[in-house]
């Protein structure tokens, strides 16, 4: 039962609710884009009071900023993909990228990501970083060099599978299992990886 002074629905805890909000709006942003989710709706996700988001985060923009911080794990599957044999980097590269769209973990993180790129500067800025390889991994950009273009459009290819895919469900893409995406996609995003820039 919550104490005289605790209301309902705010867990004990900072960085609980702190978490809590930031996996909330991560949630509704993924749902409804940045400018369909409000305030409101994500403090009901979240089970706590409006006035907690304004304490934390200020306004909309800043809990937006705050949950668009790439995955941790981007940063990993671009250095195994980019770091392996090369023979096989368009197969770990599509493994990889098409898997944060899959896994619990990353999957609300990068649809709010991306239906929120097109309409908001921050998102948009977020989306190209991982589309260009510019992540704060120095190793990125090390095993990038000479590569950029062919890695670019490499990973053009895997946006535009991943967007036909999980935002606009598009048949039979979506239905096919991820096994066979990865299959069909990794020969295309292997001849890009293959060129060299100019």
């Amino acid at each position: 039962m919550a104490s005289s002074g605790e209301r309902p629905g705010r867990p004990a805890g900072d960085g609980t609710n702190r978490e809590r909000v930031r996996t909330a709006a991560r949630e509704e942003f993924a749902a409804t884009g940045f400018r369909g989710a409000t305030m409101r709706s994500i403090a009901a996700r979240a089970g706590v009071d409006i006035a907690l988001l304004s304490h934390y985060f200020g306004n909309k923009d800043g809990l937006f900023a705050a949950t668009l911080e790439l995955p941790e794990s981007a940063h990993g599957m671009l250095v195994d993909a980019l770091s392996g044999p090369p023979a096989t980097s368009g197969e770990r590269l599509t493994r990889g990228y098409l898997t944060l769209w899959e896994a619990p973990p990353t999957s609300a993180h990068m649809q709010a990501l991306a239906r929120s790129a097109l309409s908001n500067e921050v998102a948009s800025a977020r989306m190209q970083a991982l589309f260009t390889g510019a992540v704060s991994d120095p190793a990125v950009s090390d095993l990038l060099a000479g590569r950029r273009v062919g890695f670019t459009l490499a990973m053009g290819q895997l946006v535009g599978v991943a967007f036909a895919r999980h935002l606009f469900k598009v048949p039979p893409l979506a239905d096919l299992d991820l096994a066979a995406v990865i299959g069909r996609t990794a020969p295309a995003v292997q001849l890009h990886l293959e060129s060299a820039d100019a």
